[in-house]
């Protein structure tokens, strides 16, 4: 075996691990309500979530008056 066939098959079998295990591994973490991923993913969508609603309100009088 040389180098390359060895690449190929350990870039097959991460893919192949990323296509079956990561996915159903991530989905597990998340579901659980006492984990630091799931936290930090509420966070991070609150947080963006409401830098959208105070740009909005901040631009309450363009959407008022200017939008016709």
């Amino acid at each position: 075996m040389d180098r390359n066939e060895v690449k190929e098959i350990v870039n097959s079998e991460i893919k192949k691990f990323v296509d079956d295990s990561l996915d159903k591994e991530v989905k597990k973490i998340l579901r659980s309500s006492n984990s630091q991923s799931r936290d930090e993913l509420i966070t991070t969508i609150k947080n963006a979530m409401e830098s959208v609603y105070k740009l909005l309100w901040q631009k309450k009088e363009f959407w008022k008056s200017d939008i016709k």
